[in-house]
């Protein structure tokens, strides 16, 4: 599987261009980002917003259903950057393709749900666990999860489903848990259907997940506007924080463009996630590439001074 994937991003490689900055209707430049709407992207929905009036930039979002499709976007250079998940970045730096992570989406917020039938990780032996994707969080924490208590992936049916799917698949019996981002472990416990097993944190302090990526090309042509708008995420970050417990009229008005979910699940979602803080740390980056090498993740994942540039270092890489 790994071999695949590495000949699939060189191919991408193959056909990819490069400086897809463009421009808005009235003239500013666009940066175009890649997102998938989870909660785990609420700071970069949030600079799109502090952004829309901006004179020197604009913000353009595209939507992606999947994982694949949007890095396939970003390894050929249809989009600038992408809130993305930071091992499927890191596989495709390792495969050729010049990403850069410059922040965080989010610290915390990745939940263990399972049916209400489970009561221990012993419990989960021969059932059904879903994850969103194999090179991802989710399926280091359910590893880990498992290790703790002398077990591993073969004592389980791990499947691979897309978030959107993974509550009605719970609901109707087909699996007996998963691991994912928000909002889709909050859906699963508001409408009474899943149990919060764990949350990330009890598993796997300071986890590293969703990371804002650009190709380091894009970064290089465009130092000075990509500086003033990772300050004003940043900006973002500190925000929301600031304003979800308890949650602002803003904040629901923000996520309401970009995800669907009613009121109490996104209340419930955001209080298992932070937003401060975003810079990416030397030594949690290093944990999570020894994990990736003893998972067997990835052979050669970059190293950090290889592949994040944070906000200060921008213009100095």
């Amino acid at each position: 599987m790994k071999k695949f994937f590495v000949l699939m991003l060189a191919f991408a490689i193959a056909l990819s261009f490069s400086g897809c900055f463009g421009a808005s209707d009235d003239g500013r430049p666009v940066i175009r980002i890649g997102y998938l709407p989870i909660t785990h992207a609420m700071p970069l929905f949030t600079v799109s917003d502090m952004v829309a009036d901006y004179s020197d930039f604009a913000v353009a979002l595209e939507r992606f259903s999947s994982w694949p499709d949007l890095m396939d976007a970003l390894n050929g250079g249809h989009i600038d950057g992408a809130s993305v998940l930071i091992q499927l970045a890191m596989v495709s730096k390792e495969a050729g393709v010049d990403l850069r992570a410059v922040a965080l989406g989010h610290r915390d917020g990745n939940i263990v749900v399972v049916a209400d039938y489970i009561e221990t990780v012993q419990d989960l032996r021969g059932k059904t666990i879903a994850i969103p994707s194999p090179m991802s969080t989710h399926s280091m924490l359910l590893n880990m999860l498992l290790a703790e208590n002398d077990m591993s992936q073969d004592d389980v049916d791990v499947i691979q489903l897309a978030p959107t799917e993974m509550v009605s698949a719970l609901a109707s019996g087909s699996i007996s848990a998963y691991v994912v981002a928000e909002p889709f472990g909050a859906r699963a416990v508001t409408l009474d259907v899943g149990v919060k097993f764990a949350e990330s944190h009890d598993i796997w302090e300071d986890s590293l997940c969703c990371a804002l990526v650009f190709s380091y090309d894009f970064i290089r042509e465009n130092e000075d506007i990509v500086s003033k708008f990772m300050h004003m995420y940043h900006e973002a970050g500190a925000f929301l924080e600031r304003n979800i417990n308890p949650i602002t009229y803003r904040v629901r008005e923000i996520a309401s463009r970009y995800l669907m979910v009613d009121d109490e699940t996104l209340e419930l979602s955001l209080k298992w996630i932070s937003f401060a803080d975003l810079n990416i740390n030397e030594a949690e980056y290093d944990k999570l590439y020894n994990l990736m090498i003893d998972m067997g993740l990835s052979q050669s994942p970059p190293r950090f001074n290889n592949f994040v540039i944070n906000h200060c270092c921008i213009g100095g890489q």
